[in-house]
């Protein structure tokens, strides 16, 4: 039986290198020799805080970039060679912290020539985060790219709180891409100028004391839809300020105690915003995204990895996170190194990418 090296969590705060089965692919799959993969907050939650574990070890990585060593009965459109990017959904065999993962067809695309496996590593989740919150929770219609003609809601202004998170710089790409044309972000004011390059029209820093006035006065009137990418109680209270009445506000989970994007020990996380935590008035709509799920929408099942990014990659219209590399000492030590990054909450408008081989 072969065998490869995996970066789990093993119990609560401690993270390993085990050695697991190399499977070859069932039909519909791919197996990838992995090159990089991603840390998110999701990785921190599960392995420093021991969160949404259900069995032990469990591996970690939810982003893959990487080539393609062997591809399963059915699979059309890739090869053994091709460089791909995939997003790992849920199953061990699947995660990026590993030598060697198996894909569904679904989930990894073939990746442009013009494109680093570095920065292939930070789009998945984020890419499809955005797309599933935009045009499946909060109910904007579809797009088609190349956009011929403005959506019927391109003057109605959208608020992203949070903008400088990875999954926000891919929101307010899809939603300029989309023909929205007021947009206003919410960040760090070192991110204000590539923010307006990615498609914002509106920039505000979100430590501005006048932020509620700021926000109105960007849009004119009340904000009718808005995503929040940190999804902190602080946060959910600065956005409830300017919603008008039957108003939507789209929660990235989990929501999280405080105002912080990372959880610290002894801090509660939500997967269900409670109702004694809920700021908003009766006529707000809070929905609560969950992109795990987003297969469940069978449109952006067979479409949003298979075609639409591919698209939108290779005509070069939609740019990757800035990577944050960690590419010293052996692999546990590069994933230990990018999990302390993040849960310590210093990544900022970037994705913390560890090198795999």
């Amino acid at each position: 039986m072969s065998t490869h090296t995996a970066i789990a969590t093993t119990s609560k705060g401690v993270v390993d290198a085990i050695q697991v089965e190399t499977e070859r692919p069932p039909p519909g799959h791919v197996l990838v020799k992995v090159s990089y993969s991603a840390i998110g907050p999701l990785d921190t939650y599960m392995a420093v805080q021991g969160l949404f574990v259900q069995d032990y070890p469990t591996l970690l990585g939810f982003n893959v970039s990487g080539t393609v060593a062997e591809t399963g009965s059915g699979v059309e459109g890739l090869v053994v060679g091709d460089r791909v990017a995939g997003f790992g959904l849920q199953s061990s065999n699947s995660k990026g912290m590993q030598q060697y993962t198996i894909l569904p067809r679904t989930t990894c695309i073939k990746i442009p020539d013009s494109l680093s496996l570095e920065e292939a590593a930070t789009i998945p989740d984020n890419f499809i985060t955005a797309f599933y919150t935009l045009f499946d929770c909060l109910g904007l219609p579809l797009p088609t790219f190349p956009v011929s003609a403005p959506p019927q809601r391109a003057d109605t202004p959208i608020l992203i709180y949070g903008a400088g998170a990875t999954s926000g710089q891919y929101t307010i790409q899809l939603l300029a891409l989309a023909g929205y044309n007021r947009i206003i972000a919410t960040a760090s004011p070192k991110h204000h100028e590539y923010l307006r390059s990615l498609g914002a029209h509106h920039t505000i820093d979100y430590r501005s004391p006048g932020l509620e006035e700021e926000i109105l006065l960007a849009a004119g009137e009340s904000i009718d839809l808005a995503v929040d990418c940190i999804s902190a109680e602080e946060t959910l209270a600065k956005i409830s300020k300017v919603m008008s009445a039957n108003s939507s506000v789209a929660l990235l989970l989990p929501v999280k105690e405080g105002n912080s994007f990372s959880a610290s020990e002894g801090r509660q996380l939500w997967m269900e915003l409670p109702p004694d935590r809920n700021p908003f008035a009766p006529t707000v709509k809070p929905i609560e995204v969950r992109t795990l799920l987003y297969e469940t929408n069978e449109y952006m099942r067979d479409n949003l990895m298979l075609k639409i990014l591919p698209f939108l990659l290779d005509e070069g219209i939609i740019k990757p996170n800035r990577v944050h590399l960690f590419d010293q000492g052996s692999l546990k030590e590069r994933v230990e190194a990018a999990l302390g990054f993040v849960h310590s909450g210093k990544v900022s408008g970037e994705k913390a990418i560890v090198k795999i081989l």
